[in-house]
């Protein structure tokens, strides 16, 4: 009789976990990814915002670029990242490759934090109007796209002067 009683309270237990609501591993509502920035937690860009390009201990320069993705899978996507001025002054600049995200937030939502999107010569971007653009193919071969115009600035240290392009 004990075995009995086990056995239907296994089967209801796993009944009820298998109708309850969607974990934060379930993508749930519509793909969607949003670009932001920082380097240690998600911060969203909003167009017009200023960025601080960084100088990197190696000698190079980087903007923090950080990714939101909710309503899809990501554990093994291609992020393509560009970034071009607006008005077209400097071509542009673009990067693609596997990147990992952190596991689902208890939102479901899956971030990466944190990488250092690289900026060549840096000093002749500083001020202008730039276009950020993200790019993430989800597990399932979704596509999914945000960008902002954004403006970088020299931060704590600047950089040297800009050569002509």
């Amino acid at each position: 009789m004990k075995q009995c009683l086990l056995v239907v309270l296994v089967v209801c237990a796993l009944g009820l976990h298998a109708c309850g609501e969607a974990g934060p591993q379930d993508p749930a509502g519509p793909a969607t990814l949003e670009l932001g920035t920082g380097s240690w937690r998600f911060e969203p860009l909003e167009d017009g915002q200023e960025v601080e390009l960084v100088h990197g201990a190696q000698g190079g320069w980087h903007a923090w670029i950080s990714l939101k993705v909710t309503g899809a899978s990501v554990d093994h996507s291609t992020v393509r990242l560009a970034m071009e001025p607006v008005d077209e002054s400097r071509p542009r600049q673009e990067v693609s490759l596997e990147l990992l995200f952190d596991a689902p937030d208890e939102h479901g939502a899956r971030k990466l934090i944190g990488y250092t999107g690289v900026v060549n010569d840096p000093a002749c971007w500083v001020g202008a109007l730039t276009r950020v653009q993200a790019t993430v193919t989800t597990d399932d071969g979704t596509v999914l796209s945000d960008e902002r115009d954004v403006v970088l600035r020299g931060g704590t240290y600047p950089p040297p002067p800009c050569a002509s392009p």
